[in-house]
C-alpha cells in the first residue's frame, strides 16, 4: 500500500471519529464524545510528528491546550476563568485534585502558568 493510500485511510478514520464524537455529544454521552475527540487529535499529532520528526510538538500541543483551552472556552461561554466543567475526564480529575486544596482556583492557574512556561521553553529550545 502506498503512503498516499495509508494517509487517505487515516484521514477517513479521523472523519469517522469526528462524526462519532459529535453523535455521542448529541445523545448526551459526553465522556464518549471526549474520548473520540482525544483519539482524533492524537492521530493528527502522530501524523505531524511522523512528517516533521519532532516529537516535542506533542508536548507543545498538550501544554498549550492545558494553558489556553479552558480559559478561552470559559470566556466564550460566559463562565468565570476558574470554572471547571464536569463533562471530560480532565475536568473530573481537576475537580477531584483541586478538591483537596483550600483554594482550588489557585492550583488550576499554577498548572496553566507552568504549562505556558513549558510551551515557551520548548519553543525556544527547538
Amino acid at each position: 500500500m502506498t503512503e498516499f493510500a495509508i494517509i487517505s485511510l487515516i484521514l477517513l478514520v479521523i472523519v469517522l471519529l469526528d462524526a462519532l464524537g459529535d453523535g455521542m455529544r448529541w445523545i448526551g454521552k459526553q465522556v464518549a464524545h471526549h474520548i473520540a475527540e482525544v483519539t482524533k487529535e492524537a492521530i493528527w499529532l502522530a501524523m505531524v510528528v511522523y512528517f516533521t520528526g519532532e516529537p516535542a510538538l506533542i508536548a507543545m500541543y498538550i501544554t498549550a491546550r492545558i494553558a489556553l483551552f479552558d480559559p478561552m472556552i470559559n470566556l466564550i461561554a460566559g463562565k468565570g476563568l476558574n470554572y471547571v466543567g464536569s463533562s471530560s475526564l480532565y475536568d473530573r480529575f481537576l475537580k477531584w485534585f483541586s478538591g483537596m486544596m483550600k483554594e482550588p482556583g489557585h492550583l488550576i492557574w499554577v498548572i496553566r502558568v507552568l504549562s505556558l512556561i513549558t510551551w515557551i521553553v520548548l519553543l525556544i529550545k527547538y
